[in-house]
C-alpha cells in the first residue's frame, strides 16, 4: 500500500498532469468567455428588437387614429365640402377672390415716395415718414 500512495502523489505532483490541467482549463475558459459574449450580444439584439417593437406599437396606433378620422363623418363631410363644392341645405357659400398680384404691387409702389423732378425715390428717414404722416396735407 505504501507504494501505491506514493504512486498517486507522484501522478498528483507530475507536470504531466499541470499541463493537462491547464489545457482543460483554458478550454471550459474560452468556451465559458464565447458563451458569456454570445449571451451579451443576443441581449442587445433584443433590446433593439423590443424599441422597434414600441415605436412600430406607437406608429400603430397613429395609423389606427387616423383611419378612424378618415372612417368619421366629419372627414367625409369635409372632404365633400372642400373637393366636391357641396353644401347644406340652407347654407350659403362665400366666394373669396384674391386680387392679381399686379395690383397689390401697385398699391405698394404708390405710397413710396418719388421726387417729381428728377423721377428718381426719395428715401425718407422714420422721422421724416411720421412728420408727413401727421402734418402734411394731401
Amino acid at each position: 500500500m505504501p507504494r501505491s500512495s506514493g504512486f498517486g502523489r507522484q501522478i498528483l505532483s507530475s507536470k504531466i498532469l499541470l499541463i493537462l490541467s491547464l489545457v482543460i482549463l483554458i478550454f471550459f475558459s474560452t468556451n465559458l468567455v464565447k458563451q458569456v459574449i454570445n449571451r451579451r450580444d443576443l441581449q442587445k439584439e433584443v433590446s433593439a428588437l423590443e424599441e422597434e417593437i414600441n415605436r412600430l406599437q406607437g406608429r400603430n396606433q397613429e395609423l389606427d387614429s387616423l383611419i378612424g378620422y378618415f372612417e368619421s363623418l366629419d372627414f367625409v363631410e369635409k372632404e365633400a365640402r372642400t373637393k366636391l363644392n357641396l353644401r347644406k341645405p340652407g347654407e350659403q357659400i362665400i366666394i373669396v377672390e384674391e386680387e392679381p398680384a399686379e395690383s397689390r404691387l401697385t398699391e405698394s409702389v404708390k405710397d413710396v415716395p418719388v421726387d417729381l423732378v428728377s423721377g428718381e425715390i426719395v428715401i425718407l428717414t422714420n422721422a421724416e415718414k411720421w412728420w408727413n404722416y401727421f402734418f402734411k396735407v394731401n
